[in-house]
């Protein structure tokens, strides 16, 4: 594109933000020239963004390669998400914003370039605000200015409006991320029918795909939709071409318990030569969920209140995940969010997970939102019988009834700044908060007393909470008066025809009832969900270890609880004795 008509195309845009934030167009013009390449730049040509300003727009983001340095001045490549803009004048927008609004420790650093009616002054105050580190960058604009004459571009006579779209829409809204139907496509050489459950290894481009005989796998899933998984395989004379695939950034494609060819990478290999003639590697391999979602930031930040859609269509944009909620979404909590964004995917994901109180199923791009996953079925794990291992953790050293919560402090104006020479009494106030300290009391306290006294909890401090509300539900959270009763099991499948038709197959998110028992009788018996599981899906057989839910039960009702399988034990030891005599 020419100088001059692309001088052309932006003259118009940069004349409305002249009209309306009293910004020269001859400057917009000729920063948007200089910084831009003309309108020649790769980021200008995918993004229609002029100035190289980062995150994204409306959701809308370009990955383009940037130097970063490290705080020893080292450079390195990396791959930044840059705004995406649907025209120039949304670009030289956010540029007038800028000046507008300053930056957050000087909301006034570019002051001096609004209003201001001389080209080379308004140039000079840039370069004064620290704008540009380059020393000739006022100097470069002034030549273009003067060059092609952009001071007649200096005035609103016969300028239109604003386009007839709102600038910032109310309601910011983000490309819907909902389920439409149509998967992301997997390696074509996959299996089509799944008699049994197979692991197969491929090259980055797909081109390689061999399938990994003889693993021992260890799969980790929870229900926060991440899973990883590892396993150690020998080279052998037959194995030589996929032991070769195995290294990092190549793909895994595995058979799970529920879901056929999840695709997974290689995070880490180990490799051992400890014994003669003996090579091995461990394999460790991560879900594409966890994968894509680590290695992408979001940028923007968002400060209102989100319903769960909205909440994953920011913490989703630009990627090929999709989400399908099994709830209705009136069922789905509101939430009050501020500053919501600013992390990397996968930590975002973790936050939706944790402030909307859901669980997540993952099936490769697909995600499937619960408010609860899983049911109560009709199956038994009982120690005489298929449950060869027992734990029960109960830990109440941790629990509390009530505690403060602090949240963003006021910040001192430089009016009411005082002199260091002299120490007053007023120097050591208690700061100012957003809102006054909050004191949360959990509503079953009395419940939970230590000698009539309630359990204080650590305080809340954070200094990015700037409303009320989000604090007391902060403090929902973080005060818990119930001891944590952690439920670990091993299991053992028993085939047992009787049982056919009778038991129903289990899985992550399902409730099961637990029976522990000895000689003495039943040590623990209760209904438990089963939250976590580690097992080895290519071997139906396996005996996997089982966590489940940390489930909050009223101390008062687990000590009857414990009265009552003490009274039962007594039964069964006086029937015994009965017998014997």
């Amino acid at each position: 594109m020419a100088a001059a008509d692309f001088i052309k195309e932006i003259a118009k845009d940069a004349q409305r933000i002249y009209k309306k934030y009293n910004i020269l167009a001859s400057l917009i013009i000729a920063q948007s020239c200089l910084e831009s390449g003309w309108g020649k730049s790769e980021l200008a040509q995918k993004g229609k963004n002029l100035f190289g300003i980062k995150g994204s727009f409306n959701g809308q983001s370009v990955l383009m390669w940037t130097t970063e340095y490290d705080k020893k001045g080292k450079a390195t490549r990396v791959q930044a998400p840059f705004r995406k803009y649907p025209s120039w004048y949304e670009s030289i927008q956010d540029l007038a914003k800028l000046y507008l609004k300053g930056v957050s420790w000087d909301p006034n650093i570019y002051k001096a370039v609004i209003g201001e009616k001389d080209y080379t002054k308004a140039t000079a105050a840039l370069v004064k605000a620290g704008y540009a580190t380059d020393p000739n960058y006022a100097t470069k604009l002034n030549s273009i200015i003067f060059t092609y004459k952009l001071t007649q571009y200096d005035s609103v006579e016969g300028v239109d409006d604003d386009p007839s779209e709102p600038e910032t829409p109310t309601k910011p809204t983000y490309p819907s991320k909902e389920y439409q139907g149509k998967d992301v496509e997997l390696n074509d050489g996959l299996p089509s029918d799944i008699d049994f459950r197979q692991l197969h290894v491929s090259t980055k481009d797909g081109k390689e795909l061999v399938e990994i005989v003889g693993a021992v796998l260890e799969l980790q899933d929870d229900t926060t939709g991440k899973k990883s998984f590892t396993f150690t395989l020998m080279r052998t004379e037959d194995n030589g071409t996929e032991f070769d695939l195995l290294v990092p950034g190549n793909i895994l494609y595995l058979d799970e318990k529920v879901y056929n060819h999840q695709k997974y990478y290689i995070t880490d290999i180990e490799l051992d030569q400890s014994r003669k003639n003996v090579l091995q590697k461990k394999v460790t391999a991560n879900h594409v969920y966890t994968v894509l979602l680590v290695n992408d930031r979001v940028e923007d930040k968002i400060s209102k209140k989100l319903n769960i859609k909205e909440a994953l269509d920011f913490a989703l944009a630009g990627t090929p995940f999709q989400y399908i909620l099994k709830a209705k979404l009136s069922e789905f909590d509101e939430v009050d969010q501020d500053g919501f964004g600013e992390k990397n995917r996968v930590e975002l994901m973790d936050q939706i997970v944790e402030d909307y109180e859901i669980e997540l199923d993952v099936n490769n791009y697909v995600i499937y939102v619960h408010l609860k996953m899983g049911k109560v079925v009709d199956y038994t794990f009982d120690s005489r019988y298929n449950m060869p291992g027992f734990k029960l953790k109960i830990n109440d050293q941790n629990t509390s009834t009530r505690a403060w919560g602090y949240g963003a402090e006021k910040k001192a104006k430089k009016s009411d700044a005082k002199s260091t020479d002299t120490k007053t009494n007023e120097d050591e106030k208690e700061p100012e908060y957003e809102f006054e300290p909050i004191l949360y009391i959990h509503p079953d306290e009395d419940k939970f007393l230590i000698e009539g006294k309630p359990r204080w909890g650590e305080p809340i401090r954070d200094d990015t909470v700037k409303k009320a509300s989000n604090m007391v539900s902060a403090l929902k959270k973080h005060v818990n008066p119930y001891p944590d009763v952690v439920v670990e099991a091993e299991y053992q499948y028993i085939y047992e025809p009787a049982l056919l038709g009778i038991e129903e197959e289990f899985w992550k998110g399902d409730t099961i009832h637990v029976i522990a028992d000895t000689a003495n009788g039943i040590t623990f018996e209760d209904d438990v969900r089963l939250v976590s599981v580690t097992y080895n899906p290519l071997n139906p057989y396996d005996s996997p270890k089982m966590t489940f839910a940390n489930f909050r039960k009223d101390i008062q009702d687990y000590q009857v609880s414990q009265a009552r399988q003490i009274k039962q034990q007594k039964r069964y030891i006086d029937q015994l004795m009965r017998t014997l005599n």
